[in-house]
């Protein structure tokens, strides 16, 4: 199979900075989001637990259905670069309305944000499913797109420490309380720089030359090949598992930060911490993967996850000095990294295992599936966390009691230790190796 010759630095920049904007929408409604329904609007852990699973639930109607239309989706500019320039503008305005404080309550607000939510992540899935699936269009080849990987990763990441440190700076700079639509002023700064990223990345990246003769897949086609697919399927629990764990440590920061370290003004520093070791280690884990493998590079992250993770939870010294919070966020961090960069990594080649299993080649559907499990965990997890917070009796802006601040500490920093566990079977048992992908290519 060929490879892109003229693949240069400012086409992995380019493709990383569309990530950079997601991540400005996704990882601020990861970290605020939750928090924003119990403690600003009042809805219970539980309401908003269930918000969260509504959504996904959609999720699971439109994520499918758009890695579909996208594989069908012929334009001038491609099957996907022509949603970067298409998506922006109206995911940036429903990301902005999820953090708006509107004057009514009760049921009608609940109703209200559930609807605001359903369309931020119905635009969310029209930008980012064929933004996802360009990396295995920009080329063949699995070490480039390692590196795609690695860069998307970088600056995905950078996406997401400006929105965990600029947040709150930001409203103070300006004067604006969180309790007076201070994040919905933020998400307003946020949504246009992310629409000039999203341009920016449109005019630096490309897409192969497609076969003016390129069948178009029926539905049981791709049925077909997905059945077939154990290294997807495998993929696919282990985001799950992932992302579960890592949405109830993001969400749950907040809660150990306000009531177990009456520390909310460092929040920002704490995830600047973690951001910054989770950027720093990514060179490290590309490195490894061309030494070990992508396999073995994942299983080596789960370890330091799971490390930093039962530390944290036994660490007696978390409570005398935020140095130490910031280090175990630190070490967690990196293993996040790493399996981040893991799994993007690897998609891109399941699509060509179920090429080479079937004849059909389906990019736009094996991540438009990958994407909705985890955005499925995402919703899963954000309601485990809410009906966890109301069995220990959370109440927002109250002297919270011992049971209630112990199970902020066990939610907090255990959320990832399950998960890397099972990450580490599922790559045990993992079969699309360097050496097979090699034989797919060359066959």
């Amino acid at each position: 199979m060929k490879k892109i010759k003229n693949m240069t630095t400012k086409n992995y920049i380019g493709f990383g900075l569309g990530d950079f904007a997601f991540n400005l929408f996704f990882q601020g409604a990861t970290l605020f989001l939750f928090y924003f329904y119990t403690d600003i609007l009042k809805i219970s852990g539980t309401q908003a637990g269930t918000i969260f699973l509504i959504a996904t639930i959609w999720d699971a109607v439109s994520d499918p259905l758009m890695g579909y239309f996208v594989g069908k989706t012929r334009s001038r500019f491609g099957r996907y670069r022509i949603y970067l320039l298409l998506a922006p503008v109206p995911l940036g305005i429903c990301y902005t309305m999820m953090f708006f404080q509107p004057s009514f309550t009760g049921w009608y607000l609940v109703i209200w944000v559930t609807f605001i939510q359903i369309l931020y992540r119905t635009f969310f899935t029209i930008g980012n499913i064929p933004y996802s699936a360009l990396s295995s269009e920009m080329t063949y080849d699995s070490h480039e797109r390692s590196k795609l990987a690695a860069y998307r990763m970088f600056l995905g990441y950078a996406g997401a420490m400006v929105v965990s440190v600029l947040t709150g700076k930001l409203m103070v700079q300006m004067n604006w309380l969180p309790t007076e639509n201070g994040y919905f002023y933020v998400g307003i700064i946020f949504s246009v720089f992310a629409a000039i990223l999203f341009f920016i990345c449109f005019k630096t990246t490309f897409e192969l030359p497609q076969k003016s003769n390129q069948p178009i897949f029926k539905v049981n086609d791709i049925v077909k090949m997905l059945k077939i697919n154990t290294p997807f399927w495998q993929l696919c629990g282990f985001i799950m598992s992932g992302m579960a764990g890592v949405v109830i440590f993001y969400q749950s920061l907040s809660y150990f930060f306000k009531y177990n370290l009456d520390s909310m003004a460092n929040f920002g520093n704490g995830m600047l911490f973690l951001f910054s070791c989770l950027m720093a280690a990514l060179p490290f884990w590309l490195w490894l993967s061309g030494r070990i493998g992508k396999r073995k590079t994942l299983i080596t992250g789960c370890l330091v996850i799971l490390f930093g993770s039962l530390s944290f939870y036994f660490n007696p010294l978390i409570h005398h000095s935020l140095w130490w919070v910031y280090a175990q966020m630190g070490i967690i961090g990196i293993g996040i990294g790493c399996a981040a960069f893991a799994f993007w990594a690897m998609l891109p080649d399941t699509v060509e295992f179920g090429e080479w299993k079937t004849g059909v080649r389906a990019e736009a559907v094996i991540f438009g599936l990958g994407l909705f499990f985890l955005k499925f965990a995402l919703g899963i997890s954000s309601f485990f966390l809410g009906v966890m917070l109301d069995y220990f009796q959370y109440v927002p802006d109250t002297e919270l009691s011992n049971f209630t601040l112990s199970g902020i500490h066990g939610i907090t920093t255990l959320a990832m230790a399950i998960p890397a566990i099972l990450i580490i079977v599922i790559m045990m048992n993992y079969k699309l190796t360097e050496e097979l992908y090699l034989k797919i290519k060359k066959s």
